[in-house]
């Protein structure tokens, strides 16, 4: 039994560090220069990311956020139904921790909502690279059971400016649906949708 769980957590470290691998070979600059901010404007991380995962549903809103003349305002983050799993949350994460930085392109809502490839490990992933900015959360139906949702509802707890989280659709205990209430009758400005 226990090399079964050795064996397990070899093949996710190796499958870990060959995903690692695969990204700095495709974002060769951003491996030089150890993703740094001062030498490559972060929403173009964040397109980097995007494009790496290739997933059609990214692809697109990496070529509308390329594209875009001024993103001063805000930006959304979409993307709903991409067939994402947890690698692809870890390369999503690389490029959303960028954002934080930029103060003047703030990643105001941001959905994964559809894509139950992500469960708790990539909701887990995500969660700890959210930035402060966001005003709005979608990941329902992404297979989050608890582990996931704590996550999540951590991150939220300490978000300024958080205005709506839907996370329906997903496999929350009783427990945790009640601590996402708790956290939406602490703040009356807050939709909370579990």
């Amino acid at each position: 039994m226990r090399s079964l769980k050795s064996n397990s957590f070899n093949l996710s470290r190796r499958r870990m560090l060959a995903t690692a691998a695969a990204a700095a070979a495709t974002f060769p600059s951003a491996a030089k220069a150890g993703w740094n901010l001062k030498q490559e404007p972060s929403i173009a991380k964040l397109v980097e990311a995007l494009r790496f995962i290739g997933k059609p549903v990214c692809v697109t809103a990496a070529d509308s956020l390329a594209t875009s003349t001024d993103l001063r305002p805000g930006f959304d983050l979409h993307l709903r139904n991409a067939n994402l799993h947890d690698k692809d949350a870890q390369v999503l994460a690389t490029g959303l921790r960028h954002l934080d930085a930029d103060r003047d392109t703030p990643l105001q809502s941001f959905s994964v909502s559809y894509n139950p490839g992500l469960g708790d490990a990539g909701a887990t992933i995500l969660a700890h690279a959210f930035p402060a900015s966001m005003t709005e959360l979608g990941m329902v139906g992404c297979s989050i059971g608890d582990t996931g949702g704590r996550a999540i509802l951590h991150w939220a707890q300490s978000a300024p400016n958080l205005q709506m989280v839907c996370v329906e659709g997903n496999n929350f205990s009783a427990e945790l649906k009640l601590r996402f209430k708790k956290l939406a009758a602490a703040d009356r400005a807050m939709l909370v949708v579990t």
